[in-house]
């Protein structure tokens, strides 16, 4: 069986995905049907007829995109018990910015969350060249910084000490598909601020899987490569 074949068994027999949002309607008629939401959940809980129906056009429609051949990523919020598929729509030298189906982005360096945008509290922007680096040397310290704005909408800038600790090999399934990555933990201080980031990471440097932190009323993000 293929890598693309078994995670697109693996992808619709999955029943875990929840929290349906509007459409994105400028994004191709195979995203849009990705009707999964990052914004807060709110009105009427849907019934389990209705959740069931939309959780299984979101799986269909993800494993068509996969077929495609399209890279997608899963992410999540926990703190708002919020995910959507999302979907690559730019890259800027190592950069790429990823779209939700409800007109969220996120982008990331390397693997390394650097912005989001219509979050509310977004992640402006991030310095994370010292934690790059650091992954591709085993680990290490460094500084990354954090810009956000403040009830003025002045940018702050945030400076965090982080630790890069290498954890040890560790396999991981995403959707059936086997991956073997080594796992890091990113652990930040700054003014009595904590954060501990964790990534897996293969040995070519993809970042297949992560949680990282967007903002401190947010929270973290989680994300899967598929």
């Amino acid at each position: 069986m293929s890598m693309k074949t078994a995670l697109l068994t693996g992808l619709v027999a999955a029943t875990a995905l929840t929290a349906c949002g509007p459409k994105y309607e400028d994004s191709g008629e195979v995203f849009s049907a990705l009707s999964a939401s990052l914004l807060d959940r709110g009105g009427e809980e849907a019934s389990a007829e209705e959740a069931a129906v939309a959780q299984q056009a979101q799986v269909n429609a993800a494993a068509q995109a996969i077929a495609s051949g399209e890279t997608l990523l899963y992410a999540s919020i926990p703190s708002r018990e919020a995910n959507a598929y999302v979907q690559e729509v730019g890259r800027n030298g190592s950069e790429v910015t990823w779209l939700s189906p409800d007109g969220i982005t996120v982008t990331y360096e390397n693997g390394l969350l650097v912005a989001t945008r219509g979050l509310g509290p977004d992640l402006m922007a991030a310095n994370v060249s010292g934690t790059v680096a650091a992954i591709r040397q085993g680990g290490g310290s460094v500084t990354r910084s954090h810009e956000y704005l403040d009830g003025l909408d002045h940018l702050v800038r945030q400076d965090y000490s982080c630790t890069v600790t290498r954890v040890g090999n560790e396999p991981i399934e995403i959707f059936e598909v086997a991956h073997a990555t080594v796992k890091y933990e990113e652990s930040c201080q700054s003014a009595g601020a904590t954060f501990t980031n964790t990534y897996w990471v293969d040995n070519s440097g993809v970042v297949w899987k992560s949680r990282q932190l967007i903002s401190p009323p947010v929270g973290y993000l989680d994300t899967y490569r598929l």
